[in-house]
Protein backbone atom coordinates (compact mmCIF):
# COMPACT_ATOMS: atom_id res chain seq x y z
CA UNK A 1 0.00 0.00 0.00
CA UNK A 2 1.53 3.30 -1.12
CA UNK A 3 -1.25 5.66 -0.06
CA UNK A 4 -2.59 6.51 3.38
CA UNK A 5 -5.33 5.40 5.68
CA UNK A 6 -6.62 8.84 6.61
CA UNK A 7 -8.34 8.94 9.98
CA UNK A 8 -10.48 12.01 10.61
CA UNK A 9 -11.36 12.88 14.20
CA UNK A 10 -13.32 15.79 15.66
CA UNK A 11 -11.05 16.23 18.64
CA UNK A 12 -7.46 16.44 19.79
CA UNK A 13 -5.04 13.69 18.80
CA UNK A 14 -3.70 11.59 20.53
CA UNK A 15 -6.12 12.28 23.41
CA UNK A 16 -8.86 9.96 22.12
CA UNK A 17 -7.73 6.52 23.31
CA UNK A 18 -9.67 4.60 20.66
CA UNK A 19 -8.32 6.64 17.75
CA UNK A 20 -4.75 6.42 19.04
CA UNK A 21 -4.85 2.65 19.53
CA UNK A 22 -6.38 2.02 16.12
CA UNK A 23 -3.89 4.27 14.35
CA UNK A 24 -0.88 2.77 16.09
CA UNK A 25 -2.09 -0.81 15.54
CA UNK A 26 -2.37 -0.19 11.81
CA UNK A 27 1.11 1.38 11.70
CA UNK A 28 2.56 -1.67 13.45
CA UNK A 29 0.87 -3.80 10.79
CA UNK A 30 2.80 -1.92 8.10
CA UNK A 31 0.12 0.57 7.03
CA UNK A 32 0.65 4.26 6.34
CA UNK A 33 -1.65 6.19 8.68
CA UNK A 34 -2.44 9.89 8.62
CA UNK A 35 -4.60 11.36 11.39
CA UNK A 36 -6.34 14.64 10.58
CA UNK A 37 -7.61 16.60 13.56
CA UNK A 38 -8.23 20.19 14.65
CA UNK A 39 -5.41 21.92 16.52
CA UNK A 40 -5.62 22.88 20.15
CA UNK A 41 -4.04 26.01 21.56
CA UNK A 42 -0.46 24.76 21.78
CA UNK A 43 -0.52 21.84 19.34
CA UNK A 44 2.18 21.29 16.74
CA UNK A 45 0.71 21.46 13.23
CA UNK A 46 2.48 18.42 11.80
CA UNK A 47 4.41 15.66 13.55
CA UNK A 48 4.89 11.91 13.70
CA UNK A 49 3.80 10.14 16.90
CA UNK A 50 4.73 6.47 17.25
CA UNK A 51 4.82 6.15 13.48
CA UNK A 52 1.47 7.90 12.94
CA UNK A 53 1.59 11.00 10.73
CA UNK A 54 -0.47 13.75 12.35
CA UNK A 55 -1.83 16.78 10.50
CA UNK A 56 -3.54 19.36 12.72
CA UNK A 57 -5.34 22.30 11.22
CA UNK A 58 -6.83 25.58 12.35
CA UNK A 59 -6.01 27.30 15.60
CA UNK A 60 -7.27 26.80 19.16
CA UNK A 61 -10.29 24.60 18.40
CA UNK A 62 -12.51 25.31 21.43
CA UNK A 63 -15.80 23.74 22.59
CA UNK A 64 -17.54 26.94 21.51
CA UNK A 65 -16.18 26.70 17.97
CA UNK A 66 -17.05 23.01 17.82
CA UNK A 67 -20.61 23.85 18.89
CA UNK A 68 -20.99 26.35 16.03
CA UNK A 69 -19.73 23.89 13.43
CA UNK A 70 -21.95 21.13 14.88
CA UNK A 71 -24.98 23.34 14.16
CA UNK A 72 -23.84 23.96 10.58
CA UNK A 73 -23.16 20.24 10.09
CA UNK A 74 -26.60 19.41 11.48
CA UNK A 75 -28.39 21.65 8.98
CA UNK A 76 -26.22 21.37 5.85
CA UNK A 77 -24.51 17.96 6.30
CA UNK A 78 -21.11 19.62 6.02
CA UNK A 79 -18.64 21.06 8.50
CA UNK A 80 -16.96 23.87 6.49
CA UNK A 81 -13.98 23.97 8.83
CA UNK A 82 -13.13 20.32 8.21
CA UNK A 83 -14.13 20.48 4.53
CA UNK A 84 -11.68 23.31 3.77
CA UNK A 85 -8.71 21.52 5.33
CA UNK A 86 -9.63 18.08 3.99
CA UNK A 87 -9.40 19.56 0.49
CA UNK A 88 -5.79 20.44 1.31
CA UNK A 89 -5.16 16.93 2.64
CA UNK A 90 -6.42 15.32 -0.58
CA UNK A 91 -4.27 17.72 -2.61
CA UNK A 92 -1.11 16.75 -0.74
CA UNK A 93 -1.63 13.06 0.08
CA UNK A 94 -2.81 9.95 -1.74
CA UNK A 95 -5.72 8.72 0.36
CA UNK A 96 -6.55 5.05 -0.13
CA UNK A 97 -8.97 4.84 2.79
CA UNK A 98 -10.95 7.51 4.61
CA UNK A 99 -11.63 6.29 8.16
CA UNK A 100 -14.14 8.63 9.81
CA UNK A 101 -14.42 8.63 13.57
CA UNK A 102 -18.05 8.96 14.63
CA UNK A 103 -21.26 10.20 13.08
CA UNK A 104 -20.90 14.03 13.20
CA UNK A 105 -18.23 14.06 10.46
CA UNK A 106 -19.87 11.42 8.25
CA UNK A 107 -21.57 13.97 5.99
CA UNK A 108 -18.49 16.11 5.47
CA UNK A 109 -16.19 13.19 4.72
CA UNK A 110 -18.66 11.53 2.37
CA UNK A 111 -18.23 14.51 0.02
CA UNK A 112 -14.71 13.18 -0.70
CA UNK A 113 -15.85 9.69 -1.73
CA UNK A 114 -14.81 10.14 -5.35
CA UNK A 115 -11.29 11.11 -4.29
CA UNK A 116 -10.76 8.03 -2.08
CA UNK A 117 -8.92 5.27 -3.93
CA UNK A 118 -10.42 2.35 -2.00
CA UNK A 119 -13.04 2.56 0.78
CA UNK A 120 -14.88 4.87 3.16
CA UNK A 121 -15.09 3.49 6.68
CA UNK A 122 -17.39 4.89 9.37
CA UNK A 123 -16.24 4.12 12.92
CA UNK A 124 -19.16 4.63 15.31
CA UNK A 125 -17.82 5.12 18.82
CA UNK A 126 -21.31 5.12 20.31
CA UNK A 127 -25.01 5.32 19.55
CA UNK A 128 -24.83 9.05 18.82
CA UNK A 129 -28.56 9.83 18.32
CA UNK A 130 -29.43 8.09 21.58
CA UNK A 131 -26.54 9.78 23.38
CA UNK A 132 -28.05 13.14 22.47
CA UNK A 133 -31.11 12.22 24.54
CA UNK A 134 -29.05 12.03 27.71
CA UNK A 135 -26.01 14.31 27.36
CA UNK A 136 -27.91 17.56 27.86
CA UNK A 137 -30.56 16.53 30.40
CA UNK A 138 -29.08 18.64 33.21
CA UNK A 139 -28.34 21.74 31.13
CA UNK A 140 -29.93 24.85 32.68
CA UNK A 141 -29.22 27.56 30.09
CA UNK A 142 -32.48 27.96 28.10
CA UNK A 143 -30.62 29.04 24.94
CA UNK A 144 -28.42 25.95 25.02
CA UNK A 145 -31.48 23.78 25.62
CA UNK A 146 -33.23 25.40 22.65
CA UNK A 147 -30.17 24.96 20.43
CA UNK A 148 -29.88 21.31 21.37
CA UNK A 149 -33.59 20.60 20.86
CA UNK A 150 -33.44 22.03 17.32
CA UNK A 151 -30.01 21.16 15.97
CA UNK A 152 -28.90 18.23 18.15
CA UNK A 153 -32.29 16.58 17.88
CA UNK A 154 -32.02 12.77 18.16
CA UNK A 155 -34.56 12.16 15.37
CA UNK A 156 -32.59 14.38 12.99
CA UNK A 157 -29.36 12.53 13.75
CA UNK A 158 -31.01 9.12 13.54
CA UNK A 159 -31.88 9.90 9.91
CA UNK A 160 -28.25 10.85 9.31
CA UNK A 161 -27.14 7.61 10.94
CA UNK A 162 -29.35 5.58 8.60
CA UNK A 163 -28.23 7.57 5.55
CA UNK A 164 -24.51 7.20 6.12
CA UNK A 165 -24.57 3.64 7.44
CA UNK A 166 -26.01 2.73 4.05
CA UNK A 167 -23.70 4.98 2.02
CA UNK A 168 -20.36 4.09 3.64
CA UNK A 169 -18.50 0.98 2.45
CA UNK A 170 -17.78 -0.44 5.90
CA UNK A 171 -19.17 0.28 9.38
CA UNK A 172 -17.24 -0.39 12.58
CA UNK A 173 -19.10 -0.65 15.89
CA UNK A 174 -17.75 -0.88 19.43
CA UNK A 175 -19.91 -3.80 20.59
CA UNK A 176 -21.99 -6.61 19.06
CA UNK A 177 -25.12 -5.03 20.53
CA UNK A 178 -24.66 -1.94 18.36
CA UNK A 179 -23.92 -4.01 15.26
CA UNK A 180 -27.11 -6.04 15.70
CA UNK A 181 -29.16 -2.92 16.40
CA UNK A 182 -28.04 -1.16 13.20
CA UNK A 183 -28.49 -4.25 11.06
CA UNK A 184 -32.06 -4.73 12.26
CA UNK A 185 -33.06 -1.06 12.35
CA UNK A 186 -31.67 -0.07 8.95
CA UNK A 187 -31.53 -3.45 7.17
CA UNK A 188 -27.77 -3.18 6.62
CA UNK A 189 -25.84 -5.97 4.94
CA UNK A 190 -23.99 -8.00 7.57
CA UNK A 191 -20.91 -8.16 5.30
CA UNK A 192 -20.23 -4.43 5.75
CA UNK A 193 -20.58 -4.51 9.55
CA UNK A 194 -17.62 -5.09 11.89
CA UNK A 195 -16.95 -4.92 15.62
CA UNK A 196 -13.72 -3.54 17.07
CA UNK A 197 -14.18 -3.03 20.79
CA UNK A 198 -12.62 -0.66 23.32
CA UNK A 199 -10.23 -3.16 24.86
CA UNK A 200 -7.06 -2.21 26.68
CA UNK A 201 -3.52 -3.26 25.85
CA UNK A 202 -1.92 -5.92 28.03
CA UNK A 203 0.94 -3.52 28.63
CA UNK A 204 -1.47 -1.26 30.52
CA UNK A 205 -0.69 -3.47 33.51
CA UNK A 206 2.55 -1.51 33.95
CA UNK A 207 0.49 1.49 35.03
CA UNK A 208 -0.31 -0.45 38.21
CA UNK A 209 3.27 -1.45 38.96
CA UNK A 210 5.28 1.75 38.40
CA UNK A 211 4.93 2.94 42.03
CA UNK A 212 3.14 6.17 41.11
CA UNK A 213 1.83 7.64 44.35
CA UNK A 214 -1.70 8.87 45.01
CA UNK A 215 -3.06 10.92 47.89
CA UNK A 216 -6.77 10.65 47.14
CA UNK A 217 -7.85 7.30 48.57
CA UNK A 218 -7.76 7.10 52.37
CA UNK A 219 -6.43 3.65 53.28
CA UNK A 220 -8.66 3.62 56.36
CA UNK A 221 -11.82 4.17 54.30
CA UNK A 222 -13.92 1.61 52.47
CA UNK A 223 -13.45 3.35 49.13
CA UNK A 224 -15.99 3.18 46.31
CA UNK A 225 -14.41 4.86 43.31
CA UNK A 226 -15.67 6.10 39.96
CA UNK A 227 -13.18 7.35 37.36
CA UNK A 228 -14.29 9.11 34.18
CA UNK A 229 -16.46 11.86 32.78
CA UNK A 230 -19.49 13.14 34.67
CA UNK A 231 -22.83 13.24 32.86
CA UNK A 232 -26.52 12.41 33.35
CA UNK A 233 -26.09 8.99 31.73
CA UNK A 234 -23.18 7.95 33.96
CA UNK A 235 -25.40 6.88 36.87
CA UNK A 236 -23.46 8.88 39.46
CA UNK A 237 -26.74 10.07 41.00
CA UNK A 238 -27.63 6.41 41.61
CA UNK A 239 -24.32 5.83 43.41
CA UNK A 240 -24.67 8.99 45.50
CA UNK A 241 -28.20 8.10 46.63
CA UNK A 242 -27.04 4.57 47.42
CA UNK A 243 -24.51 5.96 49.88
CA UNK A 244 -27.31 6.94 52.28
CA UNK A 245 -27.98 3.25 53.01
CA UNK A 246 -24.37 2.12 52.65
CA UNK A 247 -23.03 4.32 55.46
CA UNK A 248 -25.54 2.86 57.90
CA UNK A 249 -23.68 -0.47 57.61
CA UNK A 250 -20.26 0.84 56.58
CA UNK A 251 -19.65 4.10 58.50
CA UNK A 252 -16.21 4.58 56.94
CA UNK A 253 -17.47 4.25 53.35
CA UNK A 254 -16.54 7.09 51.00
CA UNK A 255 -17.59 7.54 47.37
CA UNK A 256 -14.77 9.09 45.35
CA UNK A 257 -15.80 10.66 42.02
CA UNK A 258 -12.63 11.23 40.01
CA UNK A 259 -13.09 13.26 36.85
CA UNK A 260 -14.98 16.26 35.56
CA UNK A 261 -18.24 17.30 33.96
CA UNK A 262 -19.93 20.48 32.85
CA UNK A 263 -20.74 23.19 35.38
CA UNK A 264 -24.41 22.17 35.33
CA UNK A 265 -23.62 18.48 35.86
CA UNK A 266 -21.26 19.06 38.77
CA UNK A 267 -23.74 21.48 40.35
CA UNK A 268 -26.46 18.81 40.07
CA UNK A 269 -24.29 16.14 41.68
CA UNK A 270 -23.32 18.44 44.56
CA UNK A 271 -27.00 19.27 45.04
CA UNK A 272 -27.88 15.56 45.37
CA UNK A 273 -25.08 15.11 47.91
CA UNK A 274 -26.32 18.08 49.95
CA UNK A 275 -29.97 17.02 49.81
CA UNK A 276 -29.04 13.62 51.22
CA UNK A 277 -26.75 15.14 53.88
CA UNK A 278 -23.80 12.91 53.01
CA UNK A 279 -21.13 15.56 52.39
CA UNK A 280 -18.63 13.63 54.54
CA UNK A 281 -19.08 10.49 52.45
CA UNK A 282 -18.91 11.77 48.85
CA UNK A 283 -15.90 13.53 47.38
CA UNK A 284 -15.76 15.12 43.92
CA UNK A 285 -12.05 14.97 43.19
CA UNK A 286 -11.80 16.58 39.78
CA UNK A 287 -9.33 15.71 37.05
CA UNK A 288 -6.22 13.72 38.00
CA UNK A 289 -3.20 12.81 35.81
CA UNK A 290 -3.54 9.50 33.99
CA UNK A 291 -0.75 7.76 35.90
CA UNK A 292 -2.27 8.78 39.21
CA UNK A 293 -5.68 7.48 38.11
CA UNK A 294 -4.22 3.97 37.81
CA UNK A 295 -2.83 4.24 41.36
CA UNK A 296 -6.25 5.41 42.56
CA UNK A 297 -7.92 2.40 40.93
CA UNK A 298 -5.46 0.01 42.59
CA UNK A 299 -5.94 1.60 46.02
CA UNK A 300 -9.74 1.48 45.92
CA UNK A 301 -11.85 -1.14 47.67
CA UNK A 302 -14.33 -1.17 44.77
CA UNK A 303 -14.19 0.47 41.33
CA UNK A 304 -17.63 1.15 39.86
CA UNK A 305 -19.14 1.78 36.43
CA UNK A 306 -22.71 2.75 37.40
CA UNK A 307 -24.04 3.79 33.97
CA UNK A 308 -27.78 4.12 33.50
CA UNK A 309 -29.20 1.58 31.04
CA UNK A 310 -30.56 3.12 27.84
CA UNK A 311 -30.10 2.80 24.08
CA UNK A 312 -26.87 4.77 24.37
CA UNK A 313 -25.10 2.87 27.15
CA UNK A 314 -26.48 -0.49 25.99
CA UNK A 315 -24.63 -0.05 22.70
CA UNK A 316 -21.11 0.92 23.72
CA UNK A 317 -18.49 -0.03 26.29
CA UNK A 318 -15.85 2.09 28.09
CA UNK A 319 -12.10 1.44 28.08
CA UNK A 320 -12.11 1.73 31.85
CA UNK A 321 -13.90 -1.62 32.20
CA UNK A 322 -10.78 -3.41 30.98
CA UNK A 323 -8.47 -1.05 32.84
CA UNK A 324 -10.20 -1.89 36.12
CA UNK A 325 -10.05 -5.60 35.27
CA UNK A 326 -6.26 -5.24 35.05
CA UNK A 327 -6.01 -3.36 38.36
CA UNK A 328 -6.82 -6.44 40.48
CA UNK A 329 -9.33 -4.36 42.45
CA UNK A 330 -12.96 -5.36 42.84
CA UNK A 331 -15.20 -4.33 39.95
CA UNK A 332 -18.89 -3.47 40.16
CA UNK A 333 -20.91 -2.49 37.08
CA UNK A 334 -24.51 -1.67 36.28
CA UNK A 335 -26.66 -4.00 34.19
CA UNK A 336 -26.02 -2.20 30.89
CA UNK A 337 -25.93 -5.02 28.35
CA UNK A 338 -22.25 -4.96 27.28
CA UNK A 339 -20.99 -4.41 30.84
CA UNK A 340 -23.15 -7.19 32.23
CA UNK A 341 -22.20 -9.55 29.37
CA UNK A 342 -18.47 -9.25 29.99
CA UNK A 343 -18.60 -9.33 33.80
CA UNK A 344 -20.96 -12.30 33.99
CA UNK A 345 -19.12 -14.25 31.28
CA UNK A 346 -15.94 -14.33 33.37
CA UNK A 347 -17.45 -13.92 36.87
CA UNK A 348 -15.27 -10.81 36.93
CA UNK A 349 -17.17 -8.73 39.48
CA UNK A 350 -20.57 -7.68 40.77
CA UNK A 351 -23.55 -6.46 38.74
CA UNK A 352 -26.34 -4.25 40.09
CA UNK A 353 -29.58 -3.17 38.44
CA UNK A 354 -28.92 0.05 36.53
CA UNK A 355 -30.61 3.10 38.04
CA UNK A 356 -31.54 1.24 41.24
CA UNK A 357 -29.83 2.89 44.22
CA UNK A 358 -31.17 0.23 46.61
CA UNK A 359 -29.63 -2.60 44.61
CA UNK A 360 -26.44 -0.54 44.30
CA UNK A 361 -26.19 -0.24 48.08
CA UNK A 362 -27.08 -3.92 48.58
CA UNK A 363 -24.27 -5.03 46.27
CA UNK A 364 -21.72 -2.75 47.95
CA UNK A 365 -22.72 -4.05 51.39
CA UNK A 366 -22.50 -7.62 50.05
CA UNK A 367 -18.97 -6.89 48.83
CA UNK A 368 -18.00 -5.40 52.20
CA UNK A 369 -19.47 -8.28 54.17
CA UNK A 370 -17.92 -11.00 52.02
CA UNK A 371 -14.88 -9.10 50.82
CA UNK A 372 -12.27 -11.84 51.08
CA UNK A 373 -14.39 -14.50 49.38
CA UNK A 374 -15.49 -12.14 46.61
CA UNK A 375 -11.91 -11.04 45.89
CA UNK A 376 -11.46 -14.17 43.73
CA UNK A 377 -13.43 -12.27 41.12
CA UNK A 378 -10.52 -9.85 40.74
CA UNK A 379 -8.28 -12.68 39.49
CA UNK A 380 -11.02 -13.81 37.10
CA UNK A 381 -11.14 -10.27 35.71
CA UNK A 382 -7.36 -10.05 35.42
CA UNK A 383 -7.10 -13.42 33.66
CA UNK A 384 -9.90 -12.53 31.23
CA UNK A 385 -7.74 -9.70 29.92
CA UNK A 386 -4.31 -11.29 30.13
CA UNK A 387 -5.10 -14.89 29.15
CA UNK A 388 -8.55 -15.11 27.54
CA UNK A 389 -8.35 -12.55 24.77
CA UNK A 390 -10.20 -9.58 26.27
CA UNK A 391 -7.37 -7.24 25.33
CA UNK A 392 -6.37 -4.83 22.55
CA UNK A 393 -3.49 -7.08 21.44
CA UNK A 394 -6.14 -9.58 20.30
CA UNK A 395 -8.92 -7.15 19.39
CA UNK A 396 -6.71 -5.02 17.13
CA UNK A 397 -6.23 -8.03 14.83
CA UNK A 398 -9.87 -7.60 13.76
CA UNK A 399 -9.12 -4.09 12.53
CA UNK A 400 -5.94 -5.17 10.74
CA UNK A 401 -7.76 -8.10 9.15
CA UNK A 402 -10.51 -5.77 7.90
CA UNK A 403 -7.97 -3.58 6.11
CA UNK A 404 -6.04 -6.55 4.73
CA UNK A 405 -9.20 -7.98 3.20
CA UNK A 406 -10.41 -4.79 1.54
CA UNK A 407 -6.92 -3.99 0.22
CA UNK A 408 -6.90 -7.24 -1.76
Amino acid sequence: MNGYICMVVDGSYPNDIRVRKEAEALVKAGKNVLVVSPAGKNDIKEEIINGVSVYRFGKNYTHFKKGIFDIIESVFNVNPFFYFYLKKVFKNYQIDFLHVHDLPLAGTCYLFKSKVKNSLILDLHENYPEALKTWFLWKKNPLIRLKNSIFMNPARWSKKEEKYCNKYDKIICVVEEMKEKLMLKFNIDTNKMFVVSNHEEKSFIHNFTDNTSQKIIDKDAFSITYVGGFGPHRGLDTAIKGMVTIIETIPNAILFLVGKGSVDVEKKLKQIVKENKIEDHVQLIGYRPFKEVSAIMSASSINIIPHNADEHTNNTIPHKLFQIMLSRSLLMVSSCKPLKRIVEKYDAGLVFEAGNSIDFSDKVIEAFTNFESIRSKTENAFNAVMEKGENWDTESLKLIDLYNKIEN
